[in-house]
């Protein structure tokens, strides 16, 4: 069997799919580990109300990045063999997937970044 242009082409995005992912497993666990130093940081230094609702949001983050690491598992686990071996077939859904956790992505960095700056406002306000 030859290989062709398209066929190298392919093979070169489904492994920059395959790395994207990588680097949002490695994002997600970064989010992880911020997320409990500013838990740790903040309990004792702003007010019980405040670090309660803070509380509140980072566990809620924290439910979204354990989700978000499954489906990230589960769509490694789908390109992982795509990447090295012969690409026998190749669905639509795949790609959509990555589409949609590619905007889950973009969310729940968003969401971080909001709840860290409050948080990190409110040590201001002091």
């Amino acid at each position: 069997m030859t290989t062709t242009i398209e066929d190298n082409a392919l093979n070169t995005e489904l492994q920059e799919l395959y790395l994207i992912t990588k680097q949002w497993s490695s994002d997600l666990q970064f989010i992880h580990n911020e997320s409990d130093i500013l838990k740790k940081l903040y309990q004792k230094h702003i007010e019980y109300e405040v670090n309660k609702k803070h509380i509140i949001k980072f566990n809620s983050i924290e439910q979204q990045l354990s989700r978000l690491k499954f489906k990230l598992i589960h769509l490694q686990k789908r390109l992982e063999p795509l990447t090295y071996g012969p690409i026998k077939e190749i669905k639509l859904s795949l790609i959509e997937e990555h589409q949609v956790l590619n905007h889950e992505m973009e969310e729940i960095l968003m969401t971080f970044h909001a709840a860290k700056n409050e948080l990190i406002g409110h040590t201001l306000q002091k």
